[in-house]
This record gives structure tokens, sequence and C-alpha cells, in this order.
């Protein structure tokens, strides 16, 4: 029973420091590179994650200092009282990740990847100044869905050097769907949380029924496409194990709508919508 617990704690912080969510962009890395047919080299990995880690932990201190002492999420309190060695660290890695990057990848990423920073700056920006009062325009979820899957899929793509097929363009759609809907997903379960804590979610400005229906819509298209081209087409067995991954992740974030009590205990709801974000890296079995 004891060693359960252990497990459990570890599981609970290596997801509220995001360790979780760079392993999955690791995955998705995987993903990329495989359904493209390029070089990953394993510097490009580092970079990727720290990247990745840099952005979630920025989004976590600014809620935890917003919040200060008051805020009743976990995440943001650790971060909160742990801030002086949490930010220096965090320095560190972004400094890491910039001068790896400079150093090893080409002027189009380079270039690419800094407008995409700056995009996210302006957006870091916005929310601090209108955090009393977020309009939707600043939608959370939405924005952490297009830079998470985007900046994974730059340097791929950029490597790739030709224009990807109509099917490779439908998977990164749906990818971006599925990181869009999986936080919507999170959203719907933290929504008192999220009142509470004076804090803005797609869940927060819509309601929870309206954003249970646009997730399942959501998922619907994602079932459809990826099936087609999954079950019912003669493209690469390639493109056809990844559209066989968007369904499995698209039917387990339907199963957290569909049995909220069961998912709700031990915030299983949220360790199984990250491990939705890690299930691309079985494109290694392709």
């Amino acid at each position: 029973m004891e060693n359960k617990s252990i497990q459990r704690q570890i599981i609970q912080l290596l997801n509220i420091f995001s360790v979780d969510v760079v392993v999955g962009s690791i995955m998705m890395g995987l993903y990329a590179t495989r359904i493209l047919r390029v070089q990953d080299p394993l510097w490009w990995y580092l970079v990727l994650a720290l990247s990745v880690w840099v952005m979630y932990t920025a989004d976590h201190l600014l809620d935890a200092v917003q919040g200060k002492e008051d805020t009743t999420i976990e995440r943001h309190a650790i971060h909160f009282k742990y801030r002086k060695r949490i930010i220096p660290v965090w320095i560190g890695a972004a400094l890491a990740a910039g001068a790896i990057a400079i150093y090893k990848l080409d002027d189009e990423i380079i270039y690419a990847g800094l407008i995409l920073g700056l995009l996210v700056c302006i957006y870091f920006i916005l929310l601090y100044y209108n955090r009393k009062r977020r309009p939707w325009l600043l939608q959370k979820e939405l924005f952490i869905a297009l830079v998470y899957v985007g900046g994974i899929w730059l340097a791929p793509l950029v490597w790739h050097a030709t224009r990807p097929s109509s099917v490779v363009l439908l998977i990164i759609i749906n990818m971006v769907l599925l990181a869009w809907a999986e936080g919507i997903v999170v959203s719907w379960y933290e929504r008192q949380e999220d009142l509470q804590n004076s804090h803005t979610s797609f869940t927060t400005l819509f309601g929870r029924k309206a954003a249970k229906m646009f997730v399942l819509i959501i998922l619907a298209f994602v079932v459809l496409t990826a099936g087609y081209h999954s079950l019912f087409s003669s493209f690469e067995i390639t493109l056809q194990v990844a559209g066989g991954i968007q369904l499995i992740m698209a039917f387990m974030l339907a199963a957290l709508l569909f049995f909220p009590d069961r998912f709700r205990q031990n915030q299983l709801y949220r360790y199984l919508g990250e491990l939705s974000i890690w299930l691309p890296g079985l494109i290694l079995l392709a």
C-alpha cells in the first residue's frame, strides 16, 4: 500500500512539473519524423524537450504569481512556493535550448522558431495584462495546442523540404484538434477550481455542457477522417498506423467525458489525458 502511495506521489510530481508533457513532445516528434521520413538528430529532441518544458513552466509560473498564496490549485501553489528555485532552472533551460538551436539548427528553422517564440511572449504579456478579464480571443487551450503541435512539426517540415501531402496535412490538423480537445477535457473537470482561482478556460467561458459537446464534435471529426485513411484506404502502412493512433487518442478522450466519476478519482483524468499525448510514440511499431 505504501509503495502505491509513493508511486502515486512520483507520478503526481512528474505531472505538476510538466515532465509528462515533455515526454509527450518527444513521442510527437518521433511521430512527425517517421511520417515525413526525415532524419531526427538526438540534439533536436533535447531542444524540443527543453523548449516545451520552458513554455509550460512559464505558464504555470505566471498563474502561480497571479494567484500567490491564495491559489487552491496544487500545481500553482507548488510553483509559487518554490519559484525562487524553479526560475533559475527555467532561465538555464531557456538559454540552453536557445544556444543549442543557434549552434545546430538551420537558419530557416531558427527564424521560424523566433517568430513562434515571439508569439508566445506576446500571448503571455496579453494574458498578464488581461488577468482580471481574459477575452475569449486569448483562448488558452487552443493557443497551447497550436504552439505545441506547430513547434514540434516545424523542424521536420523544414527538413522534409517539399509540400506534404493532403493526408499528412490532415494528420497535423487532427493532432492540433486532439491536443486542443485534451486541454478542454482537463478544463471540463477543473471548472470549479478555475472559477475559484479566477482562471479563464474554455469551460469557464462557455460552460460544461457546451465544452463537452464541442469536444465530442472535434473527436467525431478526428474519428471519421483518421478512421478513413487508417481502415479504408490504400495509403502506406506508416500513414495507416498514424491514423490508427489518432483513433485510439480520440476514444481515450471520449471515455474521459463519458465516465467522469471514475476518472475524477485521484485525478486520473489528467494523467490519462497526458498519456493520450504519448500514444504517437506507437508509430515506432510501423
